[in-house]
This record gives C-alpha cells, sequence and structure tokens, in this order.
C-alpha cells in the first residue's frame, strides 16, 4: 500500500445497481477541504436531535407511577445514566474532526470487513424505535383530533415515506422547523409542570429503591450510550485542528441538558395514567384546546420524521452490506418491518412496550463501545489511524459478541422476564436483575466493561503473539 493510498475498506463505495448512490456513503472519509463546521454548531445539531417527545416519555417511565420510585429517585437514575452515557458519545465524537469518518464506518478499525456484525444489530434496533415511534406518533394523532389507529398510523407512516423518499434536504428542513416548535413546547411543559406535584414515592416503598433506581439508571444509560454508533457522524464535519477538550464538552452539554430536562418533565409528571397515555398528559400540561392540538400534531410529525433518520440509517447500511436495491427502496423495507412491528404491538402497555424497545434496542452499544473506545485509545498516537488496517475482525467480534451475552443476565426487560419464565433454557436472560437486583438492571455498565476488558487482552495477546504486525 502506497503513502497515501487508503485501505479498501475505507475507499469510496460505489455500488454498481441502477439507482443506488453514494449519497452520505458512510465508507467515504469527509477531506478537509469539505469542512466547515464549527464548536457551536456541533451543539445546536445534538441539541436539536434530542429536543424529542420520546426523551418526555422516557422520564415518565423512569418515575414509574405507582410502581415506580417516584421523581426523586427517578431522575436521579436517569441522571447518572445520562452522564455516564453521554461521556461515553463525546469521548468517541473526539475522533470525528481526527479521521473525517462516520461512526460505523471507524468501526472497521477494529472489526474489518465482520463490521457486518454490529451493523446487523443497529438495524435491528433501528426498526425497534420505528415501531415505538410509530406508536408514539399514533398516540399524538389521536390525542390532538381524534382519529383512531388505523387512519393515525397512515398518517405518521405517510410523513416518514415522503421523508424517505426525498431525502436528507427534506430531513433537514423539517427538523429545522420542528427544533423551533418543540423548543416553545418545552417552555409550555416547564409552565405546566410548575403547577403540578413531582410525582412521589409509592407510599408502599420504603428506603433507597434499588430496583427502580437501577432500572431509572439503566433508560438514561439507553437514552445516552446509544447514541455511539453514531458519535462521529456529526462531529467529522469539524476541521481536524478542531479542540479535542471542545469537541468532549460541546457534546457532553449539549446531550446532557436537552435529555435531563425532557427527562425531568416526563418525571416529575410520571403517574399511571401519563405512562398509559403519555401524549394526553402532554396535552393536558399545555391547557389542551389549539395550543395542545399543535404540539401533539408537530410531535407526532417529530417522531415520524425521527423514523425517516432511522430508515435512511438503516437502507444505506443494507446496500453497504451488499444488498442490491436502491437505498430508497431498501429504507422503505425497513418502514415496512417497522410499521409490522407497530401493528403487533399497539395493544402493548405503553410502560412496557417503552421500557422492552428502548432498553433492548440499545443493549448492543455497551459491548461495541467498549471494543470501540480500546480501539481508539490503542491508536491514539497514530497521525493517520484510517491508514491503519487491523489485525483480525475476529477478536473485535468475539469481544463485541461475549461482551453481549454477558450483560443479558444483568438486563432488565419485560419480554427478557416473559422468555425467561416460558422457556427454562432462557432462564438466565435477566437472572441477576430478578434474583439480585430486585427488577432493576446493571446491563449497560456491565456489557461496556465486558466488551472493553475482553477486547483489550485478546488485542494484547495477538500483539505479543506477532509484535511485528501492523495495526
Amino acid at each position: 500500500m502506497s503513502g497515501r493510498e487508503e485501505p479498501e475498506a475505507f475507499r469510496q463505495h460505489r455500488p454498481t445497481t441502477s439507482g443506488v448512490t453514494d449519497q452520505l456513503d458512510e465508507t467515504t472519509r469527509l477531506p478537509e477541504e469539505r469542512r466547515d463546521g464549527t464548536l457551536p454548531s456541533l451543539g445546536f445539531v445534538w441539541a436539536g436531535v434530542l429536543v424529542a417527545p420520546g426523551t418526555i416519555i422516557t422520564g415518565m417511565v423512569a418515575a414509574g407511577g405507582s410502581k415506580g420510585p417516584g421523581f426523586v429517585y427517578g431522575f436521579l437514575g436517569l441522571l447518572v445514566g445520562t452522564v455516564i452515557g453521554s461521556l461515553c458519545v463525546a469521548a468517541l465524537s473526539i475522533w470525528g474532526p481526527r479521521t473525517g469518518l462516520a461512526q460505523m464506518a471507524m468501526g472497521r478499525l477494529a472489526f474489518g470487513a465482520a463490521n457486518v456484525v454490529p451493523q446487523m444489530f443497529l438495524i435491528f434496533s433501528l426498526v425497534a424505535y420505528d415501531s415505538l415511534n410509530d406508536v408514539f406518533g399514533v398516540n399524538a394523532l389521536a390525542n390532538s383530533i381524534g382519529i383512531p389507529f388505523p387512519l393515525a398510523l397512515a398518517g405518521v407512516v405517510s410523513v416518514e415515506i415522503l421523508v424517505v423518499l426525498f431525502g436528507i434536504e427534506l430531513m433537514r428542513r423539517f427538523g429545522a422547523a420542528i427544533s423551533v416548535v418543540m423548543v416553545l413546547i418545552v417552555v409550555g411543559l416547564l409552565i405546566g409542570a410548575s403547577d403540578v406535584q413531582a410525582a412521589p414515592m409509592p407510599a408502599g416503598m420504603h428506603g433507597f429503591p434499588i430496583g427502580p433506581f437501577l432500572l431509572a439508571t439503566a433508560l438514561g444509560f439507553s437514552g445516552s450510550i446509544s447514541w455511539t454508533v453514531q458519535a462521529s457522524d456529526i462531529s467529522r464535519t469539524l476541521p481536524s485542528a478542531t479542540s479535542h477538550h471542545g469537541v468532549l464538552w460541546t457534546v457532553f452539554t449539549s446531550m446532557t441538558l436537552p435529555l435531563l430536562v425532557l427527562g425531568g418533565i416526563g418525571a416529575w409528571v410520571s403517574t399511571n395514567a401519563a405512562i398509559d397515555n403519555p401524549m394526553g398528559r402532554v396535552d393536558s400540561l399545555l391547557g389542551g384546546g389549539a395550543v395542545g392540538v399543535v404540539a401533539l400534531l408537530t410531535m407526532g410529525v417529530s417522531l415520524a420524521v425521527a423514523n425517516a433518520f432511522n430508515d435512511f440509517s438503516a437502507g444505506l447500511s443494507l446496500v453497504q452490506m451488499g444488498i442490491r436495491l436502491p437505498r430508497p427502496i431498501a429504507s422503505l423495507c425497513v418502514t415496512a418491518c417497522g410499521l409490522t412491528l407497530a401493528i403487533v404491538a399497539h395493544n402493548t402497555p405503553l410502560g412496557e412496550l417503552t421500557s422492552d424497545i428502548v432498553l433492548i434496542a440499545g443493549y448492543y452499544t455497551a459491548p461495541w463501545f467498549g471494543v470501540a473506545i480500546v480501539e481508539m485509545l490503542a491508536r491514539r498516537s497514530q497521525s493517520e489511524p484510517w491508514m491503519v488496517t487491523g489485525r483480525s475482525p475476529r477478536r473485535a467480534v468475539t469481544a463485541f459478541l461475549l461482551g453481549f451475552s454477558i450483560l443479558l443476565p444483568f438486563s432488565a426487560t419485560p419480554v427478557g422476564n416473559d422468555l425467561a419464565a416460558a422457556t427454562p433454557l432462557l432462564g438466565w436472560i435477566g437472572w441477576v436483575s430478578r434474583h439480585v437486583l430486585d427488577g432493576g438492571g446493571l446491563g449497560y455498565p456491565v456489557g461496556a466493561v465486558a466488551g472493553a476488558a475482553i477486547y483489550a487482552w485478546l488485542r494484547r495477546a495477538d500483539a505479543e503473539a506477532d509484535p511485528y504486525r501492523v495495526g
């Protein structure tokens, strides 16, 4: 390989299938002359992405109504999970300006050709989030204009398809407009919540509620650390000379503020009725009427646009994995999968559905982060890390899968508990959560530590066996 020639894994990929373009191709390294981002713009993008209705609903579930720890411990759990998870995202974001690579493309530094393994987990998680957003979007439309489930679902999916077909520019226009309205909605919610008593700890609950607290912490982790798979996608538009500390604190601050403010609002107003009908609770806080209708319609559209972002990323990953379809068609396949799952799950209580999807869809990011951060730290002295191929994808995949397996006994989801009860062979899923942690979960920290420790050991053993090998 010549001095300036990039490895094959990082050359621009142009599929030959008719209609497939390399628009926003993750395998393309963004050159210095095409970067014009700034630290303030980085912060505004992250804040805009996270000022979303799903964060409010997660806060309601964290406080838990009559079954949860109440506002104080629910918000404290969210705080712990959000702060640690946001630091993980910020740590990986540093590498965006340095390499110019998107995060999944950067994963090839460790996973090589086997990067398809975490990409498959990514696609599954995006389909799961699609279904949850579809259900929440239907909830918003049903509360705003009182239409039945099939019609409301058709409305949400129609917006989603429209944005998928017209691409990234329409996403940006929708996103900018929705972000402005969402900020106004948040102000209205803060005013409305000021007249409401904070969700109390249930009367029968005494002492420190370790299980519910850990479940709230897991929800905080999921809302933050799950973004590690897209961490450098935004920061790579910054010049390579951008301060590492500036990127770290900009990403950390712009993530934690919206996640904690919106999650805090949700935790403050949490009740059983709010968890069952979150958009109805939002409507009541805003005082109903025309203001409530506009707010809920905006939230419905916001959720549909969020799904379009998910569909775009998943479709792009499918094309890069070798699926010979135009990117829009691949994205619409993901849309259809999310729609199907939403139809199947729409009668599931929203509290359980939120816990299942928010936690399950994000768990894989913990061992993935462990592998990625070890690889980045090992390459910190390389001036052009994208020029040096990894040693072997097998050790990265092994650490990723083992880390994921190790976290499962510490996971805490309703569906995991149901599977364990129904099938004795799956009784180890959530075992520590049920028998030791009073229903709380430690899957995220356990997965991240296990993935990092196993990968660091395998990487070091490989280096000792072959010290002259590059990578």
